[in-house]
């Protein structure tokens, strides 16, 4: 199918790793892979025009962008009459997303998530975690979620706590429960070869195989076995090791892995990912990272893990990749850890610079979830207090927030907006380092080195910035502050 564009149409793909070179346009000469999910977060195969036209096939597509002419390679669903960015994103959500209200829990909204991955790396320990714990109260933090990261297990695949480093798991999660904490644990779909957990699967057959044999899929940490999550039993078995982790005290799962790029073809990569990423949405207090075609599903989302620097690979690319990540049918998200949450940073021994962590901890304020794991004492020092004010900001707009997040357990519309999205063909269609809270707010985070100044153009309205009101429609300069996140009310 061949469909040229329209005069200033702009395209978006529902996908968040490819952000940075959106939108599409008549200029754009671009192959755009909609399926065999190359990337390490969530994809939907859905383009989105700001025309109100999309193109959506649920095996996912490949489009190509040339001339001013949108070519896919397959057959997929095309509409068009849907008036706006808008429009296309309502259809799209009424029409191809999972059609059951999203029960996330709302403390996990409410209040931060806390990771032991950047601050106690391939060695978290029962005692390292009960004092993260204790220290996150002694700073004056909230309460929250403490997700309890990778090498907490004794062996991928078996699902139980290493007993060298938790003598006594249970004791140690009515602990935390009785600090206020909700707990969460890390796991992935692979199983340790050499194993007692790899012998028991095999014995099962629900394993992954390749040429009749057990698979052997290469991740971040090792070449494993895998979990074949198309067959029943694969999943009765996680769902039988989950069980006996709930009943210890355990409250939810990070479920990590599943990226479509580590299976073979033969596999069906994009339905592994997909499974996997519905077998979390049966547990309220999930995590997710990487998903193909699962809008609208009961999950909590994560970036991938970005690095401690300004570039693409650190903070610029947050706020493009969570509008992107919105316009796939997942409202509920965090900015990854703040400070960064790639553990190469501190494998190099990188000195975590102070500026950087408050701007990204500006991005993440208002997302639905503010996500920690360096505390902030740590890079901050004496001023560790600053992370405490920056959250009375989040606070006072917490009733908002808390309504957007009601209703987008059903509408699955985006809490954190595109410009286009809320002022449709008014120019702001390349606009993706801001946005809007909901149609309310215009959020600009200092994201930048050494940034000074903020230079926004306005839409249409009048705009609150502190006790100045300004007209739209214009473009202002405000200071730039690392301390301080910059949002306008909108108030007509």
């Amino acid at each position: 199918m061949q469909i040229r564009l329209l005069e200033n149409e702009l395209w978006y793909a529902a996908v968040s790793s490819y952000a940075l070179n959106m939108p599409y346009s008549a200029e754009t000469d671009l192959q755009v892979d909609l399926k065999n999910n190359p990337t390490p977060n969530q994809m939907q195969p859905l383009l989105l025009s700001n025309c109100g036209r999309l193109v959506y096939a649920p095996n996912g597509f490949v489009a190509e962008f040339k001339h001013g002419v949108l070519t896919v390679d397959s057959e997929v669903e095309f509409v068009d009459g849907l008036d706006n960015l808008r429009g296309a994103y309502l259809y799209a959500a009424n029409h191809f997303f999972a059609k059951e209200a999203i029960t996330v829990p709302d403390f996990l909204f409410e209040y931060p998530i806390y990771n032991t991955w950047m601050h106690a790396p391939f060695d978290v320990t029962e005692a390292k975690v009960l004092d993260y714990a204790e220290q996150i109260l002694a700073l004056g933090l909230p309460k929250g979620t403490i997700i309890i990261d990778d090498k907490w297990c004794d062996e991928y695949g078996s699902f139980k706590f290493d007993s060298l480093k938790f003598t006594q798991p249970a004791k140690m999660l009515a602990k935390l429960h009785s600090l206020g904490f909700k707990v969460m644990l890390w796991l992935c779909p692979y199983v340790s070869f050499g194993t007692k957990a790899y012998a028991d699967c095999l014995a099962q057959d629900i394993l992954l195989k390749d040429k009749g044999e057990s698979f052997s899929l290469r991740w971040w940490n090792e070449s494993s076995a895998c979990l074949d999550l198309c067959k029943e039993a694969a999943l009765d078995y996680l769902r039988s090791k989950l069980a006996d982790l709930q009943a210890l005290g355990v409250d939810g799962f990070k479920f990590d892995g599943g990226d479509s790029m580590y299976y073979l073809p033969e596999h069906e990569p994009d339905l592994q990912s997909y499974i996997w990423a519905k077998f979390a949405s049966n547990y309220d207090y999930n995590e997710l990272r990487a998903e193909f075609n699962g809008a609208g599903l009961n999950l909590f989302e994560r970036l991938a893990d970005k690095r401690h620097s300004y570039d693409e690979n650190g903070i610029k690319a947050i706020v493009p990749a969570a509008l992107a990540l919105g316009l796939g049918g997942h409202p509920f998200m965090a900015a990854d850890m703040i400070g960064g949450g790639e553990v190469k940073d501190l494998l190099a021994g990188i000195k975590h610079d102070k500026d950087l962590f408050l701007a990204h901890c500006q991005i993440a304020l208002l997302f639905p979830n503010v996500q920690f794991s360096i505390l902030p004492s740590k890079v901050l020092g004496e001023e560790a207090d600053l992370v405490n004010k920056m959250l009375k900001q989040r606070a006072e707009l917490w009733p908002y927030i808390e309504q957007l997040i009601k209703d987008a357990r059903v509408t699955k519309e985006p809490i954190l907006r595109l410009l286009e999205y809320v002022f449709p063909k008014a120019g702001f269609g390349h606009i993706m380092n801001y946005f809007m809270l909901g149609d309310r707010y215009l959020v600009a985070p200092t994201d930048l080195p050494n940034q000074t100044e903020i230079r926004l153009t306005l839409p249409k309205g009048r705009w609150q910035y502190k006790d100045k009101i300004y007209a739209g429609e214009q473009t202002i300069n405000l200071k730039a502050d690392y301390r301080k996140l910059c949002i306008l009310e909108r108030l007509d």
